[in-house]
């Protein structure tokens, strides 16, 4: 009898366990980079590889993300996402964050052109899992930073910005 029922309790925990094991969706911050740079404002890319273990489509919905730099705080905030990491598959996906040059000049006056800025992310991603529900995945990496140098004038597309002016 006492066999038995150590037989029926050790079956009840490998099948807790293998409930409690349900596989969760991984995410990574490869990176950051520029990308877009205008007269006003730049866009950052979070270069984020996200691994999708369900058999169907995973849905990302937000980004919660920080940058600092030497413990001072450069951006912070939320984005929202409409990216979906096919079934079992992995993906790096390239998240944008705008961030205006008056932002940054106010944080931070010894940034030049050609410089590098280390920097500290930390994002939270959040998405739509079918086991589980909507999960936030963390993420810290810390890392260097290239400031983009300012283009020669002769470099400028300045059709491209004409465009974009006279679209406003």
């Amino acid at each position: 009898m006492i066999v038995a029922v150590n037989l029926v309790w050790i079956a009840g925990c490998q099948t807790m366990e293998s409930i409690l094991a349900v596989q969760k969706p991984k995410a990574s911050l490869a990176g950051i980079r520029f990308d877009e740079i205008t007269l006003t404002q730049a866009t950052l890319l979070f270069d984020v590889e996200i691994e999708n273990p369900y058999p169907v489509a995973l849905p990302l919905t937000n980004l919660d993300y920080a940058l600092s730099t030497n413990d001072n705080p450069l951006l912070s905030g939320k984005a929202k996402l409409a990216s979906l990491i096919d079934a079992k598959s992995s993906k790096e996906v390239a998240l944008p964050v705008t961030v205006s040059y008056l932002d940054i000049a106010k944080a931070f006056r010894d940034i030049r052109p050609g410089s590098q800025i280390p920097y500290k992310a930390d994002l939270g991603m959040s998405v739509d899992t079918p086991a589980l529900g909507t999960i936030t995945l963390p993420m810290t990496k810390k890392g260097q930073l290239d400031v983009p140098t300012i283009p020669k004038l002769n470099e400028i597309d300045w059709e491209k910005i004409i465009e974009k002016v006279t679209e406003q």
